[in-house]
């Protein structure tokens, strides 16, 4: 999951030549023109699937995976909760999540930032944490991009470290290894465990009152 901007499909390539039996690179970005190439020269049967992984029918084509890896993701999702709902869907064993995140806030688990509501000063201070990275940060360090359907360049949320781990738990993840090379970047290894959602599907309550209007008929 998001592994085309930056990298050009590198990972997949690792995964087969591992020896892998079926690879995946989904996006939301048209295909390099780097892994176009990279695939033709290595006669590789990596595929690729543009979509989104807020979207059920994305999650639904993609079908399931032993091992799912998601870089760079959450952050640039509105509802980040909801994505790995979806990750957990497509995984069947192990998950590799990265992301970037914040400090700990102390005495308060679970703490997260919502970036559009965030003054200039506090993009100052987030720009000072982020160092020379941050303006390549929209959103958190810079002003947030409110063109339209262009949302996912932004940053939405600073996630701290036991938020994304308490995600992962309600969602039906284990966490099994985690590191921390530095103190904005956090990788988890998680085993998907048995368990049923505890938030319905979209269509639920439609559904619901559908079934219940039919049966008042």
């Amino acid at each position: 999951m998001g592994g085309m901007w930056g990298i050009n499909g590198d990972d997949a390539f690792v995964a087969e030549s591992a020896g892998a039996t079926r690879v995946v690179i989904c996006d939301g970005m048209d295909p390099t023109d780097e892994f176009q190439r990279t695939r033709r020269e290595r006669s590789s049967r990596v595929e690729y699937v543009q979509g989104d992984l807020h979207d059920p029918g994305t999650v639904e084509r993609l079908g399931a995976f032993d091992v799912v890896w998601c870089m760079g993701v959450l952050y640039h999702s509105p509802d980040p909760y909801r994505l790995i709902e979806h990750l957990r869907l497509l995984t069947t064993e192990t998950l590799i999540l990265g992301n970037r995140v914040i400090p700990e806030v102390p005495g308060i688990d679970g703490a997260c930032v919502f970036y559009p509501a965030m003054s200039a000063s506090s993009r100052r201070a987030f720009a000072w944490m982020h160092g020379r990275e941050a303006p390549e940060l929209p959103g958190a360090t810079t002003p947030f991009d409110r063109t339209p359907a262009m949302g996912y360049v932004n940053y939405w949320w600073g996630l701290t470290p036991s938020a994304i781990v308490g995600m992962l738990d309600l969602a039906r993840f284990e966490v099994v290894e985690r590191f921390q090379p530095e103190p904005t970047g956090l990788e988890i290894v998680a085993r998907a465990v048995p368990g049923e959602p505890v938030v319905p599907e979209l269509d639920f309550s439609r559904r619901r009152g559908e079934l219940r209007n039919r049966s008042l008929s």
